[in-house]
């Protein structure tokens, strides 16, 4: 199966519109592939290709100018050269980028926020008598649903990393130039999903509370049928 396929049937429905967009991609690559009869022709090496991009914003600088105003055209990519098809390829990579990057800062925000509600909410209800089970029970439940919400995320994350690098694989092989990983390295230093060292921290807080939660539940349901 196909990466750009296979990106498509594992994408959430609800974030469907801020995965990198790689067929978009890949038709930018072939715009000048497809309709040049020079497959030898190079990027001038005394011209450096441009793989920066610019610094990390927060969330409403992203969200104001997370695309560039290019077009996209699919399949009916106009003719480019090689320096114009590597613009065009970079241009609708970081537009797409500032887009995963919008969302990855939104939901990782909010479930931040969520966790720390559900500790103080079980802090503020932890004294065990017979009526704590329905609460305990109530809190399990929705530790479960953060620790569910947090690895969509995650996967959210891990299947835009593979599109980043599968595609600028695809253009240094295109171009004949090694810029695959001062791409990524770019990319990574400008763009905090690339590690998602906040979502991995994240994710080991709130396994262990859930895993907190769950012995209180058990310990309380023991209770009340004692």
């Amino acid at each position: 199966m196909k990466f750009g396929q296979k990106l498509r049937e594992l994408r959430i429905a609800k974030w469907s519109k801020y995965y990198v967009d790689y067929i978009e991609l890949k038709y930018i690559l072939k715009s000048h592939l497809e309709k040049d009869d020079d497959s030898d022709e190079e990027v001038d090496e005394g011209k450096e290709t441009r793989v920066t991009f610019a610094e990390a914003k927060d969330e409403d600088e992203v969200k104001s100018s997370k695309r560039s105003g290019m077009k996209k055209y699919g399949k009916e990519q106009p003719h480019r050269d090689l320096p114009k098809m590597s613009e065009a390829f970079f241009t609708m990579l970081e537009d797409e980028v500032n887009l995963v990057e919008a969302l990855y800062k939104k939901v990782l925000f909010s479930l931040q926020a969520q966790l720390t509600r559900a500790k103080l909410m079980y802090h503020n209800s932890n004294e065990l008598s017979s009526l704590q089970y329905a609460k305990t029970k109530a809190m399990s439940a929705l530790a479960h649903h953060i620790n569910h919400d947090i690895n969509m995320l995650l996967s959210f994350v891990e299947l835009n990393k593979v599109a980043v690098k599968k595609i600028t694989k695809k253009y240094a092989k295109i171009t004949k130039q090694p810029v695959k990983d001062r791409v990524v390295e770019e990319v990574e230093k400008a763009r905090t999903f690339m590690k998602a060292e906040q979502l991995y921290h994240l994710r080991e807080e709130a396994e262990r509370f859930f895993n907190k939660v769950s012995k209180s539940a058990y310990r309380n349901a023991f209770t009340a049928v004692v």
